[in-house]
């Protein structure tokens, strides 16, 4: 054996004889939809800085602007002051906050950036599935009274009937998720947790919050209860039965598998209970009049023993409530478990599945492993490693009072501030002290001016009536359930009453879409949509209520219905079809529409009202108001998109230049139609269709070639819509 292989084994053997312990090396892996948490330290400041308005992207490629950017963004955030991407720039980089820029001043939008009113009115749109009803309108309502305690402001909060009058919405509030129609995405758990817009026509004022959030009051979700004995209050989490804590709804203590909880911290002491939402004891929206889930069930010939999101392309969880719904076609949707529903991820709204195997081990928690930031995660399938759905636990949540006063400042004007402790300073931060700070207040009072105090009154002579020492009660906002009150002993035993107790709230209202009436919510483009009677002729009809190219198709829409116009094989005009199959928000009398050859977005008008179409997401109904469109115009009968995000819009005889991403008409761009179109007066259903704008008016339609909107455009040809468009026999 040579020196030199002696060396080696030596050195083996001294390697295999040491006593040091090796350290255990976590695993971190990338969870798939987790983008955030997959860049480098580097990219996350390049799109941080970018987005909130500290750099552009051409100044990016120096280290010189990216350190000017970063002293920028640390002195508008009351951090130290260094000009390098440290730990504590970093830990601000990734701290939950507003969507809208620091920097700019909102500089998009042109006009005095205030209210020309005090009486606000504002709009809840849609709901987060987070917090029950009652308790999203409560939030709202504080955060409004908290800017109204300070200024002349008053809001008054329109119902959905009110807005349908098309009644006047200053401020319409919605969730979405993503691309959730005003070309700002969300970016799904954390991160940007809402945004808002400054005062001012179109979708100016509006406020949107991201429904991949978690939305609680801040210390937790908020899960209703029904029956039991505690008349519906919410769980509390955590608390203690058996000596136990639990920090989710259980069914530990019974036998029929019911999840339940607490009511107050200590079961165990105060006896107060309630269940659990579950689809075992009801269903909401449906067709069946809120009925519990029958497991197992059939669906178009499968067996079914949980909710499923089989046959809609929503992702909203039902079930059948009959044994069969191939043969029944009753169903219903299962409420959703905020206390055990993940967010974010790539499985949102799924409920976790215990236990999962995550790299060949078992887990009956929420788990950090795997995870470089900590945080709380758990399979939505039995096995992650081999189905790789995942999403993040229910924490804390986000205070929708905090995060809505924060937004509603912006719709009423206001910028960031670099104050830590202000409201209206950008990152979020939980607090139960009254929200608004000196910062604040100074802010909106330099805006709208100090609250009024009440006038002097002369003093009476009268005696006063003695007024009660103790305080009035507060009257109950609904009735108290009649359901049994029977109380767990060692635990529950007795099963609760089935049958919902009030009416669903706001939510899906169609069946699966694998059913015959199920809406689809894809483009009509790509969906399979159900057919009506063939009978019902597209060319039997005189006069259509608006015709638009969408998709690729050109559409024709009458009285709830609609036909298009197919270029390939097969038919060449296709339905009629359900408007309310494709566009379930939409009005059955449409005047216009178009979709936006970049952005995809389809706009729809009826009367003074518009809707908004990205994919299946829907923003509206809103007023023609909210597009800078005044009460003297009573419809928009046509549009022509323009390429580069812009449009016109036509309403009898005049028209405006529209602008897709602010979603507002150029006030200075009203022009008559017979400057520039040779066409007649009054014209409807002005649309393009293959690079050429249309007129039509009675059955006859007008073609111009349209160059721009400068000069005058020839008429090129003139025809029938049934015959020389449908061709018609």
């Amino acid at each position: 054996m040579s020196p030199w292989q002696l060396l080696v084994l030596a050195l083996l053997l001294l390697g295999g004889c040491s006593a040091a312990p090796r350290p255990h090396q976590p695993t971190f892996v990338v969870f798939p939809g987790d983008l955030r948490s997959n860049l480098t330290d580097m990219q996350l400041a390049e799109e941080y800085l970018y987005r909130y308005g500290y750099t552009r992207v051409a100044e990016m490629n120096s280290k010189v602007s990216l350190g000017r950017a970063l002293r920028l963004l640390q002195q508008n955030l009351a951090l130290p002051e260094t000009g390098e991407l440290d730990s504590t720039t970093l830990d601000a980089m990734r701290a939950p906050r507003c969507g809208v820029p620091d920097m700019g001043g909102f500089q998009t939008f042109e006009g005095d950036l205030k209210w020309n009113h005090h009486n606000i009115t504002y709009w809840i749109q849609n709901y987060s599935e987070d917090l029950p009803k009652q308790v999203i309108e409560d939030a709202f309502a504080r955060a409004f009274a908290a800017w109204s305690e300070v200024t002349p402001l008053t809001f008054t909060r329109l119902r959905s009937e009110d807005v349908k009058d098309a009644r006047d919405v200053d401020i319409v509030i919605r969730f979405g998720v993503k691309e959730h129609g005003d070309g700002y995405p969300f970016d799904g758990k954390d991160g940007l947790l809402a945004h808002a817009f400054p005062p001012g026509p179109g979708i100016q004022g509006d406020a949107h919050f991201d429904d991949d959030e978690l939305w609680s009051l801040g210390k937790g979700v908020v899960v209703p209860t029904r029956f039991g004995n505690a008349d519906g209050a919410a769980c509390h989490f955590p608390f203690t039965f058996q000596g136990r804590s639990y920090t989710a709804c259980t069914a530990d203590g019974r036998s029929d598998g019911q999840l339940w909880c607490s009511t107050t911290a200590d079961y165990d002491t105060d006896r107060q209970f309630g269940f659990c939402p579950s689809e075992r004891l009801y269903t909401q929206h449906g067709n069946d009049n809120g009925k519990p889930c029958v497991f197992p069930f059939t669906f178009e010939g499968r067996s079914y023993s949980a909710c499923t999101t089989d046959g809609r392309s929503d992702g909203y969880r039902w079930c059948a409530t009959t044994a069969n719904y191939d043969q029944d076609k009753l169903y219903g949707f299962c409420p959703t478990r905020a206390d055990s529903t993940v967010t974010g991820g790539n499985s949102p709204g799924e409920l976790c599945t215990f236990p999962f195997v995550f790299l060949g081990e078992e887990y009956t928690a929420c788990t950090r492993e795997g995870r470089r930031d900590g945080r709380l995660w758990c399979a939505t399938t039995s096995n992650f490693d081999r189905d790789k759905k995942w999403g993040f636990c229910p924490d804390q949540g986000y205070s929708l009072f905090l995060v809505a006063a924060h937004e509603i400042g912006h719709a009423l004007g206001l910028d960031h501030t670099s104050v830590p402790e202000a409201l209206m300073y950008p990152m979020y931060r939980f607090t139960e002290d009254p929200p608004l700070h000196e910062d604040d207040v100074k802010g909106i009072q330099h805006l709208y001016g100090p609250r009024p105090k009440p006038e002097p009154r002369p003093p009476t002579t009268t005696t006063a009536e003695p007024q009660p020492t103790d305080p009035p009660a507060i009257c109950p906002t609904g009735p108290p359930t009649v359901h049994p009150s029977e109380r767990p002993t060692a635990g529950p035993t007795g099963p609760p009453s089935a049958g919902p107790t009030g009416p669903p709230s706001a939510g899906p209202t169609g069946p699966p879409t694998a059913g015959p009436t199920g809406p689809p919510t894809a483009s009509p483009s790509t969906t399979s949509t159900v057919l009506l009677d063939p009978a019902e002729d597209a060319c039997k009809v005189n006069i259509f209520d608006a015709i638009a190219e969408i998709g690729d198709h050109l559409h024709f829409f009458k009285n709830g219905r609609y036909w298009r116009l197919s270029e390939g094989r097969g038919p060449r005009v296709q339905g009629p079809f359900l408007i309310s199959d494709t566009w379930p928000a939409l009005p059955l009398k449409l005047d216009s529409a178009f979709e936006d050859p970049l952005t995809k977005k389809v706009f729809f008008f009826s009367g003074r009202q518009v809707w908004v179409y990205t994919g299946s997401s829907v923003l509206g109904p809103r007023r023609l108001d909210k597009l800078g469109l005044g009460p003297d115009v009573a419809e928009v009968t046509g549009a022509l998109p323009r390429g580069g995000g812009k449009a016109l819009l036509f309403s009898r005889q005049r028209f405006w230049r529209f602008d897709v991403k602010t979603q507002t008409v150029e006030p200075r761009s009203v022009r008559s139609v017979d400057q520039v179109f040779g066409v007649p007066l009054d014209t409807h259903d002005i649309f393009q269709y293959r690079e050429k704008a249309y007129f039509c008016q009675d059955r006859f339609y007008w073609r111009v070639c349209f160059r721009n909107d400068n000069e005058v455009n020839q008429v090129d040809q003139v025809g029938y819509v049934n015959f020389d468009i449908l061709q018609c026999p």
